[in-house]
């Protein structure tokens, strides 16, 4: 399934896994697991991967007291694959900035376990990065700063199988769909890039101060050097080195 085609059919799920998920609280306040109302063997064993330790811990506490059981807690993409297909694992639970690449790690998931969801929570809604991971089989996505009940919610919505997308990513996806980004070679990689940030490695290209960009695009010289570290941000998630775009910044 493209990109679009995850768009459109999770679209249309969305406003049944909205109300699923405030009809579980309605009684008393207490999730109410797929198992009760699904009896099949679907797996509710979450992994746990990337991100820092602390933040993991605390994660796995919040799970662990809403019935779901955490069976590991690993740092990097391969552990979190491994994982998976050890403990035959309803879901995995992806800090997207786990050591060895979100999209790295997303893609050897469902593909060394395919009946595993990945849920990736990330600190902020990139485009370049949502759009990637959700190419790469990723069952969603929720922001870092989601709350313990919300984080619970999207959980359980991924192991019923349904998409999780909050409203702002949904916004960036259809912006990026739209052709509100444009596919640009940078350094040999294929970056996903505003318009505005295309200009302006164009004119890097063409060996243009930061200054001298500002002035032609007519902009501040802090919003040339944001979009600068904006190109190199999305080429260190693309490949772990730094652009010498960073250092000019």
């Amino acid at each position: 399934m493209n990109a679009v085609e995850w768009l459109a059919a999770a679209a249309s799920r969305q406003a049944v896994a909205t109300k699923n998920m405030d009809s579980s609280h309605a009684s008393n306040g207490a999730a109410r697991t797929p198992a009760q109302d699904d009896p099949g063997p679907q797996s509710r064993a979450v992994v746990l991967a990337g991100g820092q330790a602390l933040v993991r811990a605390t994660r796995r506490s919040v799970l662990a007291r809403a019935g779901l059981d955490v069976v590991a807690d690993v740092a990097d993409a391969a552990a979190a694959a491994e994982a998976a297909k050890a403990h035959d694992a309803g879901l995995v639970l992806l800090d997207s900035d786990v050591t060895g690449g979100c999209v790295s790690a997303v893609r050897s998931i469902t593909e060394g376990a395919p009946g595993t969801a990945v849920l990736v929570v990330a600190r902020e809604l990139e485009r370049e990065r949502l759009l990637g991971a959700i190419r790469a089989g990723a069952r969603g996505f929720v922001a870092e700063t989601l709350g313990a009940n919300g984080l619970v919610r999207a959980v359980e919505v991924a192991l019923s199988g349904e998409a999780v997308i909050p409203r702002a990513g949904v916004t960036t996806l259809i912006e990026t769909l739209r052709g509100g980004a444009e596919e640009t070679l940078v350094d040999g990689l294929r970056l996903q890039l505003t318009r505005r940030e295309v200009e302006v490695v164009r004119r890097l290209r063409e060996g243009m101060t930061p200054r001298e960009i500002a002035h032609e695009l007519e902009l501040s010289d802090v919003t040339v050097r944001r979009h600068m570290s904006s190109v190199a941000r999305k080429a260190r998630q693309a490949r772990p080195l730094t652009l010498a775009l960073e250092s000019t910044s």
